[in-house]
């Protein structure tokens, strides 16, 4: 079941997003405990939300959002501090300068991190091995918004990564960072205070092939299997750091003599599970079998063993696809998209119907909280919406 929780009109006011840029310059959302914090890259902000929607507390820059009316900025409470007077106490304002936030991150301990560019372009350094200028970085922010050294490749302060796919606040306190060029894919993981414990480099061109695929190719020559990597997650605990890719696989047909691709074809979807230390492989399953009619499933999260996959088909009992919608083309629209939620051997636990309103037209942020709720943040012509669905 679906619950509305808020929504936020489009404007500069502090309590308003801006979209003039039609989404695509940071805007993202997350949710720890019950608390929302909403990035627009766009106005340079970070917005702190209660489940209600209630404004508890804004990063702005004020080069680009006007100076904040229903929060105070610190200045401001400093004084009134001084002069023992108390006014919406732990709401505050805090003015930052923002080059080009794009992602967002909270901790236990609410602890914001924003992936930035850097603030000069002399910092900016090209990376042979990743063949891809590295110019982004992680900032952080603590207690009323105070800045802490920046997280870099080696940790506080180091160098920056290439372009940054996402930044996770684990649930051991830990904090991953995935950044890639078209070539690589990096993985950092790194400790509470920013200190570096493992860094990962995944080719693209060298990612795994389940055994069954990679034998159906060689027998067949002018055949070979290309490996996507659709998606990534990073699982930690206190003894472990797993990263789980999603890979979705195609068999391509070419002509051995000139390497011209004649077409190609969907070969099925699965999960391998690596040491998020060393890259091993640990195991891997099949998600949905090649099939020209499938719909590729998109993995949007993991909780407690549970890898959740939204698509427009289900998996039946048998693995097998199964087209479950009424729009165009036999499938369904954005209005209801079907939700599974798949265990480590491949089988299906639950399945839900996951309804939008009727007047949403994107899905801008779709997640999974590290309690395994579903959120989101839906757009429609006058708002965004926040909303999240009962599923356990």
């Amino acid at each position: 079941m679906r619950s509305d929780l808020f929504s936020i009109g489009y404007g500069l006011s502090e309590n308003q997003i801006d979209i003039s840029s039609g989404g695509e310059n940071g805007i993202d959302l997350t949710m720890r405990e019950g608390i929302f914090h909403l990035l627009d890259g766009t106005s340079g902000k970070v917005l702190k939300l209660s489940s209600y929607g209630d404004l508890l507390a804004l990063l702005y820059d004020p080069s680009r959002s006007p100076e904040p009316r229903i929060v105070k900025p610190i200045e401001a409470l400093e004084n009134e501090t001084a002069n023992n007077v108390s006014d919406a106490p732990g709401r505050y304002a805090a003015p930052i300068k923002f080059e080009a936030p794009g992602k967002i991150a909270v901790d236990a301990d609410q602890t914001i991190y924003v992936v930035d560019r850097v603030a000069n372009s002399s910092d900016r350094i090209f990376d042979a091995q990743t063949d891809s200028y590295c110019d982004r970085i992680v900032r952080r922010f603590g207690a009323q918004g105070s800045e802490l050294p920046y997280i870099g490749q080696e940790g506080p302060g180091g160098s920056p990564f290439p372009q940054i796919m996402r930044v996770d606040a684990l649930g051991n306190g830990t904090v991953a960072v995935v950044s890639a060029s078209e070539t690589v894919v990096l993985v950092h993981h790194f400790g509470k205070s920013g200190n570096l414990l493992s860094s990962l480099r995944l080719n693209r061109s060298s990612l795994p092939v389940p055994g069954s695929l990679a034998e159906s190719a060689g027998e067949n020559e002018g055949v070979r299997i290309h490996a996507n990597l659709d998606g990534i997650l990073e699982v930690a605990t206190a003894d472990s750091f797993e990263i789980t890719l999603k890979i979705d696989y195609y068999r391509e047909y070419f002509d051995p003599a000139s390497l011209v691709i004649s077409r190609g074809e969907f070969a099925g979807s699965w999960i391998f599970i690596l040491n998020g230390s060393t890259g091993k492989a640990m195991k891997n399953l099949a998600l949905v079998p090649g099939n020209p009619d499938t719909d590729i499933p998109e993995l949007i999260g993991e909780h407690s063993g549970l890898y959740y996959l939204l698509s427009d088909t289900a998996i039946s009992e048998n693995g097998q696809a199964v087209m479950t919608g009424t729009g165009a083309g036999g499938k369904s629209s954005h209005a209801a998209r079907i939700l599974q939620l798949v265990d480590m051997q491949g089988k299906v636990q639950q399945r839900y119907r996951l309804d939008v309103p009727a007047d949403v037209t994107e899905i801008m942020v779709l997640k999974v909280s590290d309690s395994g709720q579903v959120y989101a943040l839906l757009k429609s012509d006058k708002a965004v919406h926040v909303a999240w669905w009962g599923y356990r």
